[in-house]
């Protein structure tokens, strides 16, 4: 956490002593000097002259908040995992604790007091291993460090996440009651930073995306489910081939990754085909379909995948020493939590054919990829139909969504300004919708996938851990939930709702000088000879292939 005003709320608010106290460390307070302390007296004193305010009711505010505090208060170590992405992993048991207002225990391998061997024996294994319930039914010592008030801990973890959009959540159990690798002995320790793919030990991710807007039958705003059908069934054997002929660097991850075969097919492109079909995102009618979507290309993996299997083979994992070691492996697979779900004509196949891949669907961000083609990324709705993306050198690129003039071209009586309802964003959204929405495609998802809960300014801590506890109870392995602003946002208040940037603005009547109004009109854009309308100031031009602000350097489009 690294807003100092929510520090000091934590400290005057929160019940838990230690996380007062670590909240302490964290602030630090850099005392008024002589000058700054004069300076917001006379502030302070003089708010109006005459009955004439001369400073903004805000700014008036700010000089008795400094002059209260003796100072400014900042933090310790301000660049601390800034630019890192942090989940948590939650437990069965800590979520339940939570809803009881019970403790929970913060435990960990008892490593200060293990001997030589429990040491080897920690060093060898416990990464695989990954979780201290297991580890105490292996046998060996488990030390509890604290035990803290469930509900103490959870409210933390939402006051940062609707404050400084960390951490996200893993559902920890909810993967491990999901995934297959039960069926031959292993199971999920940990997910990747976005979410879409909880991996046991030295498993290895081998993602593909369908676009479905390519899906679409637009002139009667329908689903071309047969050619979803045989897109799915070519991609499941594509990337079954991909595993073959993958260099791997580490021996693990080869013994693995051939072992499993396992592989995450996934989509991009949703948002664009409900426009097609005339129904907005998150609604009911919308769910609907997305529901036939995925069961379509969930069902149509494992199909594809049965009939690979009976080809080539079942992968090795599946595979026992005897008829009877694999008839009982094929009968743990189709009894997992995921395949219970799935209808009983794959089940029934799996066991009389066997299967070609451990898992078949992970549902990617496909940022880049999605945006290369032109269409919505990965299972989001639209941020925009038009807006500027921040690339991982700090540059801003122009996004308009080809839809959106796609559309207009066929109905030129529409502007921007009033298009139906099906071109909904994300912000337009209600966070349970997008919520739901995530709960309906996990339903059909064995590893998982990555998805943003995004919610507007002003939206409170209670109502985050809300969503995050929605989240739970729908099935959802994980998630994130992102406070519009809440990354760079000045929290004025943590009960009223103003999750909003302060501007500070001054009246100096004294000495203004004349701004001239520009003497021709100024075009704001992306294109050559448009102002910049990052900065305001620069002109757009080409330099080294992209459309570059003269002033501040901002890269607004860049051919491929």
């Amino acid at each position: 956490m690294q807003n100092p005003k929510i520090l000091r709320f934590l400290i005057k608010n929160s019940k838990d002593e230690q996380i007062k106290t670590l909240a302490q460390n964290k602030l630090k307070l850099k005392p008024l000097t002589e000058e700054e302390r004069e300076m917001y007296e006379k502030v302070a004193k003089n708010e109006k002259v005459n009955g004439v305010a001369l400073f903004s009711e805000n700014i008036v505010k700010k000089a008795k908040e400094k002059l209260a505090d003796g100072g400014t208060y900042d933090v310790h170590n301000s660049e601390f995992l800034t630019g890192a992405n942090i989940s948590i992993c939650l437990t069965k048991e800590f979520m339940e604790a939570v809803e009881n207002d019970g403790d929970y225990a913060l435990r960990f391998p008892d490593v200060e007091n293990y001997n030589e061997e429990d040491m080897k024996d920690y060093n060898e294994k416990w990464h695989e291993v990954g979780d201290v319930r297991e580890w105490e039914r292996m046998g060996y010592a488990v030390k509890t460090y604290r035990t803290i008030k469930a509900k103490e801990l959870w409210n933390l973890i939402n006051v940062c996440a609707t404050y400084s959009a960390e951490p996200g959540i893993f559902f920890i159990d909810n993967a491990n009651e999901m995934t297959n690798a039960s069926a031959y002995g292993q199971h999920v320790v940990a997910t990747n930073p976005c979410g879409e793919q909880p991996l046991a030990p030295f498993s290895v991710c081998n993602l593909a995306a369908v676009n479905l807007a390519q899906m679409a039958d637009k002139e009667n705003k329908t689903v071309n489910f047969e050619k979803l059908r045989e897109t799915v069934r070519t991609g499941v054997r594509m990337q079954d081939n991909v595993i073959d002929a993958t260099p791997y660097f580490l021996e693990e991850n080869k013994k693995q990754a051939l072992g499993e075969r396992r592989v995450g097919l996934g989509i991009m492109g949703l948002a664009d085909l409900l426009i097609y079909c005339g129904v907005p995102y998150g609604s009911e009618e919308g769910n609907v379909i997305v529901d036939q979507v995925f069961e379509t290309i969930a069902t149509t993996a494992y199909e594809a995948s049965i009939e690979i299997g009976e080809e080539k083979g079942s992968f090795p994992f599946l595979v026992g020493e005897s008829e009877d070691e694999t008839m009982q492996l094929r009968k743990a697979f189709t009894n997992t939590g995921f395949m219970k779900k799935m209808p009983e004509h794959i089940r029934e196949n799996i066991l009389e054919y066997g299967i070609r891949n451990s898992h078949l669907i992970t549902v990617a961000p496909t940022g880049s990829t999605g945006t290369m083609v032109g269409v919505s990324t990965g299972l989001e709705p639209y941020f925009g139909f038009s807006y500027f993306r921040s690339g991982r050198l700090g540059k801003f690129i122009e996004v308009n969504a080809d839809i959106v003039q796609e559309y207009l071209d066929k109905h030129p009586e529409v502007t921007k300004d009033t298009l139906p309802a099906e071109f909904v964003s994300a912000m337009e959204l209600t966070p349970e919708q997008h919520a739901d929405t995530q709960c309906v495609i996990q339903r059909w998802v064995d590893s998982s996938l990555s998805k943003t809960v995004n919610a507007p300014r002003g939206y409170a801590v209670d109502q985050v851990q809300k969503v995050y506890e929605r989240l739970w109870k729908g099935g959802a392995k994980g998630g994130t939930v992102y406070v519009d602003g809440s990354r760079d946002a000045q929290v004025l208040t943590l009960t009223a709702e103003e999750n909003t940037l302060e501007e500070d603005v001054a009246v100096d009547v004294t000495n203004v000088e004349a701004i001239s109004a520009p003497t021709e009109d100024v075009t704001i854009g992306s294109e050559i000879g448009d102002t910049c309308p990052v900065c305001r100031k620069g002109t757009v031009e080409e330099i080294g292939g992209c459309n570059t602000c003269t002033n501040c350097g901002v890269q607004l489009k860049c051919g491929l």
